[in-house]
């Protein structure tokens, strides 16, 4: 083999190894991205489900926090309808939950919005 063939061959295993390494190098990043929006969901569901079976929630209440591992939440509620049910004194009201989650990247903030509702039926008062 020539010296011409020999610099043509490592300069073309050159170039497909730099676009190899190019692509790796972008799919770690894109994977990196996708746990930590993973992450978020998942700290997002725990926290809507956290708030959904809290008792004292009601309507027209903040609440806020920082999770341990940085992820920042901030839930809002509104009172969406109330209706008298026929044999109590309260109404039911439905209570709609919007639950906005926060978390840095090197690429700036990101955010996940999640909301459920809520029904909340009075218990009937015990009978002696």
């Amino acid at each position: 083999m020539s010296l011409l063939e020999v610099l043509m061959a490592v300069s073309i295993l050159g170039i497909s190894f730099v676009t190899i390494f190019t692509g790796l190098s972008a799919a770690l990043r894109a994977t990196g991205r996708l746990d930590l929006f993973d992450r978020a969901n998942e700290f997002a569901i725990q926290k809507l489900n956290e708030l959904y079976l809290d008792p004292a929630l009601g309507a027209d209440d903040k609440r806020y926090g920082v999770s341990s591992s940085g992820i920042a939440w901030q839930a809002r509620t509104r009172l969406v309808e109330e209706r008298q049910l026929p044999g109590s004194e309260s109404p039911a009201r439905l209570i709609r939950i919007d639950l906005q989650v926060s978390w840095r990247t090197p690429r700036g903030q990101q955010s996940l919005n999640l909301e459920t509702l809520k029904l909340c039926i009075p218990q009937p008062p015990a009978s002696p």
